[in-house]
């Protein structure tokens, strides 16, 4: 008899998934072409990096090698825009209200990129399926439910 430990069950993938393999796979499930998708994950990433909870990031961060990383680059950085609208919610609604009107920045940079909304509701999804199919855990949904109000914004509906 061995005075070793029982194996432990698997609890997720051998190594994680690349920002490379993540694109790919969103971009397969939503029918977006790479670039795209990169444009707009490269941005989500930075809005998400700038006001999720940190504890969900470093969740998401662990299993997708390369994404905090990118999150951080000056590509991700948030521009606070979003015209009239955008600079009266950033004044009026606090800490939600700097992260819309990031959010509506970022979706005003992506439109210019030829990323819409709609293409955005299709995205997420996809992304937020491909995370949970590697690892088991919906990552990029918890980070979204962390931010107030983004995640309708970003075309993630019930973020949860």
């Amino acid at each position: 008899m061995s005075d070793s430990a029982p194996p432990r069950p698997y609890a997720g993938p051998a190594r994680p998934l690349s920002m490379s393999e993540w694109v790919s796979r969103a971009a397969q499930a939503s029918g977006m072409e790479e670039a795209r998708v990169w444009a707009a994950m490269t941005a989500a990433l930075g809005l998400l990096d700038k006001h999720g909870e940190p504890g969900a990031l470093q969740s998401l961060y662990d299993c997708v090698e390369g994404a905090e990383r990118l999150a951080r680059s000056d590509e991700a950085r948030p521009h606070t825009g979003g015209g009239l609208f955008g600079g009266v919610m950033k004044s009026a609604g606090g800490l939600s209200g700097q992260a819309m009107a990031d959010a509506m920045g970022v979706l005003e940079r992506l439109r210019k990129q030829g990323v819409s909304k709609g293409d955005l509701k299709r995205l997420l999804p996809a992304a937020r399926q491909a995370i949970q199919a590697a690892t088991g855990r919906d990552l990029l949904g918890g980070v979204v439910t962390t931010v107030p109000g983004v995640g309708g914004l970003l075309g993630v509906d019930g973020a949860a």
